[in-house]
C-alpha cells in the first residue's frame, strides 16, 4: 500500500543533517571560546603579578590626588573623573618621578614600568620607571607581566591621539 505524500515517516533528507552539523560546530566553538575566555580571566585572578597590573592599569584611568608641584598621593593621568583620556601634561610631569616614587604613588608592592607609545605620532613614546625594553630589565628580573591598554592622549594644544598603555609589573 502506498501512503499519500504527507504521511511519509522515516525520510532522512541531506540538508537536515548539514544545518545539524553546522549549528553543533558553531556550538562547540562558542563553547570552547567562552571557556578559554573564562580560562584566561581566571589565570589574571590568581596570579598577583596579573592583579597588580590590572590594579595599575585601572588607576592611570583616573584623576591624580596631588599635585605636580606638591608631589602625587596616587598617580593618575585623566583629567577627571568625567574625561578619562590620557592628559599628556600630567605624563611629563610623572616623567619626573623615579622608580621608587612610581611605586610609591601607584601604591604597589611590586615595582613598575609604564611606557606610553602615540600611535599617530611614533616619535612620542614615554617610559617612566625602569626600561622594560633594556637587556638588563630582562635578564635581572624573575617574573614580569604586561597589560597593554588602549587610549585616548590629550596633547597640550587639544587634539587627541590613540595611545596604548603598557603596563609592566615585576619582582
Amino acid at each position: 500500500m502506498i501512503l499519500p505524500h504527507g504521511y511519509r515517516k522515516g525520510q532522512y533528507f541531506s540538508f537536515d543533517a548539514i544545518v545539524a552539523t553546522v549549528i553543533f560546530v558553531l556550538t562547540l566553538v562558542m563553547l570552547l571560546s567562552y571557556w578559554n575566555s573564562v580560562r584566561t580571566y581566571l589565570d589574571y585572578q590568581t596570579n598577583d603579578l596579573g592583579q597588580a597590573a590590572s590594579h595599575i592599569s585601572d588607576m592611570l584611568f583616573q584623576p591624580p590626588t596631588g599635585d605636580c608641584t606638591d608631589g602625587f598621593i596616587t598617580l593618575g593621568f585623566a583629567s577627571s573623573w568625567s574625561d578619562q583620556r590620557i592628559n599628556e601634561s600630567l605624563v611629563q610631569c610623572a616623567e619626573k618621578l623615579s622608580s621608587d616614587q612610581l611605586k610609591a604613588d601607584l601604591g604597589s608592592s611590586y615595582n613598575v614600568s609604564i611606557v606610553i607609545t602615540d600611535e599617530i605620532d611614533p616619535s612620542y613614546d614615554v617610559k617612566l620607571g625602569d626600561d622594560p625594553t633594556a637587556p638588563a630589565f630582562s635578564d635581572n628580573k624573575n617574573e614580569v607581566d604586561k597589560i597593554t591598554r588602549v587610549a585616548s592622549l590629550v596633547t597640550p594644544d587639544g587634539h587627541n591621539d590613540l595611545a596604548t598603555l603598557d603596563v609592566y609589573v615585576y619582582q
